[in-house]
């Protein structure tokens, strides 16, 4: 059987310059959501130590992974009673999927740095960087939409964060024009040591295939049309990450439309900027340091770029 008859036609365009084996791993991943609960320790509240003492007194069967020492999962049928304990209630845990924490992984984030999140609702990734840096930095998180944006402020403050994070309002395509009005008189360039553009995506690396919900709306033009968004995040982002600075595009799409060749694009238009290798082993890589993951029973279809300015 071909991997063109496994699967509905809307979505074989995600396979566009994709290899028959890695388009095989794809729909084994597709076939087998996620069937785990992940979380990390928030060091703005709590420990490591705290927590792993915790769990064990609950009695709840968890695993390390090996990636990051202070993220940890479980089988998602303990999930109901990991959100019981007083970590989860009280903020010292923050419920993440694996994926979702590789991108601040990735930043080399340094104590004092500022650094941008430039579509950061619901705030996991955010809260991560504070996390990361025990709140010794300066974190500038933007949403544009109402609802998100009030889950995101609700984000920063159930995890203890509103000391170094700064929530703004603001829709990411024009954050350099905002900057440019600003009363400092700032014209929005060169601001910011660290950048994450964890870009709007088709989420098809989240694919269910016996959940047609999950894929009945993608089409490859949606995919394009998504592209389009992410190269301008790109474009706002370059201007304002300062000389040396490094940012990270991420996306929870494996279409190559919507991540090599995004980047790509900017790197021919953009020769001060080049790629470095992932401090995280990808899965696979369709071109030298763009990271991709499978999805899997573990974790969701993931991209990952590292860019630094030269």
């Amino acid at each position: 059987m071909t991997t063109q008859s496994k699967i509905p036609d809307n979505l074989l365009w995600v396979f566009e310059n994709i290899s028959p084996a890695d388009q095989e791993k794809i729909i084994t991943g597709w076939s087998h959501p996620r069937n785990i609960v992940s979380f990390r320790v928030n060091n703005l509240r709590s420990s490591r130590a705290e927590v792993v003492e915790e769990l064990k007194k609950a009695a709840l069967p968890y695993s390390v992974w090996k990636a990051w020492d202070e993220a940890f999962y479980m089988e998602s049928v303990h999930e109901y009673a990991l959100r019981g304990l007083e970590i989860y209630k009280s903020g010292k845990i923050y419920v993440q999927s694996l994926t979702s924490m590789i991108p601040a992984l990735c930043m080399d984030v340094q104590a004092g740095q500022a650094i941008l999140d430039m579509t950061a609702a619901p705030g996991g990734k955010t809260t991560q960087i504070a996390s990361m840096l025990g709140g010794d930095c300066r974190i500038t998180a933007l949403e544009k939409f109402g609802i998100r944006y009030e889950k995101l402020e609700h984000t920063i403050r159930a995890q203890w964060a509103e000391k170094c994070v700064k929530c703004l309002k603001v829709d990411a395509t024009e954050v350099v024009a905002h900057y440019s009005k600003d009363a400092q008189g700032n014209k929005g360039e060169k601001l910011f040591d660290r950048i994450l553009i964890d870009a709007p995506c088709s989420s098809d690396g989240r694919i269910n295939l016996s959940d047609e919900r999950t894929y009945k709306w993608y089409s490859g033009e949606k995919s394009n049309s998504k592209s389009l968004i992410q190269y301008e995040l790109l474009e706002q982002a370059r201007k304002m990450l300062k000389d040396g600075g490094k940012m990270v595009y991420s996306t929870c799409s494996i279409s190559r439309r919507e991540n090599e060749d995004v980047v790509q694009k900017f790197l021919k238009t953009h020769p001060e900027f080049t790629l470095l290798p992932s401090p995280i082993a990808p899965d696979y890589t369709l071109e030298a340091n763009m990271n991709r993951w499978y999805p899997s029973s573990m974790m969701e279809g993931f991209f990952v770029a590292i860019l630094e300015k030269i």
